[in-house]
C-alpha cells in the first residue's frame, strides 16, 4: 500500500532524527487505522524499526558517531529480553497493550522535557565519540534488557528505554546518543522480530511497504539530525511521543 509506504517513511526520517526508530509512530497507526492484534502490530511494526534502524546506523556509523562499546552490551543484553518481549505480548489484550503502551510513552516524554535543561551542552558532530566513555557496562547489559523487552512488546525498536537512559547515564552528547541508540536497535531487533515470525505475528502485505520506506528514510533522519540542535531534538521526541499516547488512548475513551 502506497499510503502505508509513506508512513514509513517519514516515521523514519523522524526515528533516526532523534534515535527512536519510527515504531513509536507506526504502532498506533497500526493499532487504531489498522486495528491489528497487539501482538500483530508490535511484529509488523519491528520489519520498519529493523530496516530504518539498519539504515539510519549505517549512516551514522560512516560519521563516526556512534559508541560502539555501549551498542555491544545493549545488545548483548538485550537477546532474552527479545525473546521474553515477544512471547509476553501474544498474552496481553488490546486494551491492556494500548493503555501499558500510552503510559510508557508519557512517562518518556515528561521525563524528557521536565528534565531537558539539566543535560549538558552539545558537542556538535564533531565530537569524538571514541574518546568518550559512554554507560558502563553492567548498565549497559540492564538497560539492553528492558530494551530487548520493551522491543519485542510494544515494537518499538526500544528506544524509548534507550534514548533516555544513554541520556542521562552516560557522557554522551545528544547527536551521539542518536547514533548510538540507533546501533543498539539494529542489534537488539531482529531476535524479537524472528520470535514473532516464529509466532505467526507478522502481517506482511503492511511489512513490507513500511519496511522500504524504512530503508529510504533512515538515512534521510540521519543526515538531517545534524542540522538541529540538541534541545529542539529533546522537545520533539518528547511531543511526538505524547501525541502517539493521545491517540492510543482515546479510542479507548471514545469507544
Amino acid at each position: 500500500m502506497l499510503w502505508l509506504f509513506v508512513i514509513g517513511f517519514f516515521a523514519s526520517v523522524f526515528g533516526s532524527m532523534v534515535g527512536l526508530g519510527g515504531g513509536f509512530i507506526v504502532v498506533p497507526i497500526l493499532r487504531i487505522f489498522l486495528n491489528l492484534p497487539p501482538a500483530e502490530a508490535a511484529g509488523t511494526s519491528l520489519a520498519l524499526v529493523i530496516t530504518n534502524s539498519g539504515s539510519g546506523a549505517l549512516t551514522y556509523l560512516l560519521q563516526r558517531r556512534v559508541h560502539l562499546r555501549t551498542g555491544w552490551f545493549v545488545g548483548a543484553g538485550a537477546i532474552p529480553g527479545s525473546v521474553l518481549g515477544a512471547i509476553a505480548v501474544k498474552h496481553a489484550s488490546p486494551r491492556l497493550f494500548d493503555w501499558l503502551f500510552a503510559v510508557l510513552l508519557v512517562g518518556v516524554a515528561a521525563d524528557i522535557f521536565l528534565n531537558r535543561n539539566r543535560r549538558r551542552p552539545d558537542a556538535a558532530s564533531e565530537v569524538n565519540t571514541s574518546s568518550l566513555k559512554g554507560m558502563p557496562w553492567p548498565s549497559a547489559l540492564g538497560v539492553g534488557f528492558a530494551v530487548g523487552f520493551i522491543s519485542s512488546l510494544f515494537g518499538v525498536g526500544g528506544g524509548v528505554i534507550l534514548v533516555p537512559s544513554l541520556l542521562y547515564f552516560s557522557d554522551l552528547p545528544a547527536h551521539a546518543v542518536s547514533a548510538t541508540s540507533h546501533f543498539g536497535i539494529i542489534l537488539t531487533s531482529p531476535l524479537g522480530f524472528l520470535t514473532h515470525v516464529v509466532q505467526h505475528d507478522i502481517r506482511w502485505n503492511d511489512a513490507v511497504p513500511l519496511a522500504i520506506g524504512g530503508v529510504l528514510g533512515g538515512p534521510a533522519g540521519a543526515r538531517l539530525s545534524l542540522r538541529i540542535k540538541s534541545q529542539l531534538l529533546l522537545v520533539l521526541v518528547a511531543v511526538a511521543l505524547m501525541l502517539a499516547a493521545a491517540a492510543l488512548v482515546f479510542r479507548h475513551i471514545i469507544g
